[in-house]
């Protein structure tokens, strides 16, 4: 594209990491080589060692976010040419190097310890252990680009483009995420600052400017310029426009500066307490009694001598756009999406066992929104997602010291005790987002939601058996985006619940009756017509 570009443009991003993230590396290396018992490392640079995302990475990611919400496959082929399933040639008019990290202040990268745990029963799998490293929130990429213009006439429409396929990093949910556990919430991202060179190669100015410098000059120059630079890339654009005499095309692509958005999607937004309702047919904050709850993790280095265990605390950036990063108590990203899939699948089975469907065919339709499990040969991604890992306002932390007692005899044993530090009581919220929903997963969604705001039988983290991990729906409504250009509905689910004869509960007797449809044994279903 550069052999017969007539203009080029220079774009850095600063990108900031709302949550959790681990980028993996392309070539994992075997523990005793890397000298540590890390299984799945960051990808890193190999001249600095500093984390980095990959310029395929970030390219992909732009790629998927325009295909989503355009919906039209040759305007992506027009800006990022044609993909490798493709038999046309076609080459990319955006250029993407990589990006390499800088950490927050006070903050390095951790180990974070998984293992797998069983959807059905909600117990962990023997012998799935593993470690991998974890990039903080508030970590920064600065991120360089150059998209090629091969004439006048297609300059607006390729940044018209790129602006629609960088949407997402502004904060239009839901948003990007990058690297793995993305259904569990992490990877979450979000573009602050933009700066941008436009650079007329048929101008001796132009050509002089842009390759008359080496690449570290370039980086250089459009980092400084981040600092005092737009929070959108529109903006960029359209003062460099201006500054070229331009003011038609700076004006028809400030106009254009919220593109629609075709994605077909479902967003279930909660309000859930650490406690338990002590009446559940009452719908309301005085009836609650605030319960303990643990998400295990390793004590930092200053409770490590007064603590065996701790509730997870994780980075949370407080603005994107200064590395102001604080340490905030939150609700496990893995466990929270494994209480949400274990009680899905425990709500569709029951009724499909009453229906007389088939098992089968029902963990089928499971892993077709809450993602295939990783051992099966063929593992389906999720089009249920967490959006971030949910952070909980409120509540106190609670020291509790524990004896294991004989159960023979009932009297303690020697040398068993075990001091946790837990999290008690307060609020979070949660974001659900579903890609391509029918009433069927919303029905489903309806009735996790019933479960949560009246009886809670599942429950989050650890020492369930003692009371623990009992979380309750204050508050919850279910929004869909049909993507043409119509307003989003919203049903409250809360409201539903408590007034059973409202449009909101008619609506979502609906959706029951389409997953009582759906669950059904096909053959039933033709006799009864």
């Amino acid at each position: 594209m550069s052999a017969r570009a007539r203009v080029v443009w220079e774009i850095a991003v600063r990108l900031c990491l709302l949550g959790d993230t681990h980028v993996g590396a392309a070539r994992a290396g075997p523990r005793h080589r890397t000298e540590s018992d890390v299984d799945l490392r960051t990808d890193r640079d190999p001249r600095s060692g500093l984390p980095r995302l990959r310029a395929s990475t970030l390219t992909g990611l732009l790629r998927h976010e325009l295909t989503t919400r355009s919906g039209d496959p040759e305007r992506v082929r027009f800006l990022f040419g044609a993909d490798e399933s493709s038999e046309e040639p076609g080459t990319s008019a955006l250029d993407v190097d990589d990006a390499l990290a800088e950490l927050p202040e006070d903050f390095s990268i951790t180990t974070r310890v998984g293992i797998r745990v069983d959807p059905a029963s909600g117990t962990a799998l023997p012998a799935r252990f593993r470690q991998w490293e974890v990039l903080p929130a508030g970590t920064f990429f600065t991120a360089h680009m150059r998209l090629w213009i091969p004439n006048h006439a297609e300059e607006t429409q390729l940044l018209f483009l790129l602006v629609h396929a960088v949407t997402g990093l502004h904060g239009n949910a839901p948003g990007p995420h990058v690297g793995s556990h993305t259904a569990h919430g992490h990877g979450a991202v979000r573009a602050t600052r933009w700066s941008a060179a436009r650079h007329d190669l048929t101008e001796e100015q132009g050509w002089f400017a842009h390759h008359a410098r080496t690449w570290e000059q370039r980086w250089r120059e459009r980092a400084a310029a981040l600092d005092e630079g737009p929070r959108t890339l529109t903006e960029a654009l359209t003062t460099q426009l201006r500054s070229a005499g331009l003011t038609a095309d700076a004006a028809h692509l400030a106009a254009h500066t919220t593109p629609s958005d075709r994605r077909r999607r479902a967003e279930l937004r909660m309000r859930l307490a650490v406690a338990e309702r002590t009446e559940p047919l009452r719908n309301d904050s005085e009836c609650l009694s605030p319960g303990l709850l643990m998400v295990g993790e390793t004590p930092g280095t200053t409770r490590h001598d007064r603590a065996d265990r701790v509730h997870r605390h994780r980075p949370v950036v407080v603005d994107p756009d200064v590395p102001t990063v604080e340490n905030t108590p939150v609700l496990g990203d893995t466990a929270l999406y494994a209480l949400f899939k274990r009680m899905a699948s425990r709500i569709a089975r029951d009724a499909c066992e009453q229906l007389g469907g088939r098992l089968e065919e029902q963990r089928e339709w499971i892993a077709h929104w809450w993602g295939g499990d990783i051992d099966t040969t063929a593992p389906t991604p999720a089009r249920v997602r967490l959006r971030d890992v949910p952070v909980i306002f409120g509540g106190a932390p609670l020291t509790v010291t524990r004896l294991t007692v004989d159960s023979l005899f009932g009297d303690a044993v020697d040398g068993h005790l075990f001091t946790s530090d837990l999290h008690c009581g307060g609020t979070a919220e949660v974001i659900l987002d579903v890609t391509d929903p029918d009433d069927a997963i919303r029905g489903l969604l309806a009735l996790v939601v019933r479960d949560l705001a009246t009886v809670a039988f599942d429950t989050l983290g650890a020492d369930a058996g003692s009371g623990q991990g009992r979380l309750t729906a204050l508050r919850a409504r279910l929004t869909t985006h049909t993507g043409d250009d119509e307003p989003a509905h919203t049903v409250d689910l809360s409201e539903a619940l408590s007034d059973p004869h409202g449009c909101d509960a008619e609506t979502v007797r609906s959706w029951v009756a389409a997953l009582r449809a759906h669950l059904a044994p096909a053959d039933r279903g033709k006799g009864e017509e």
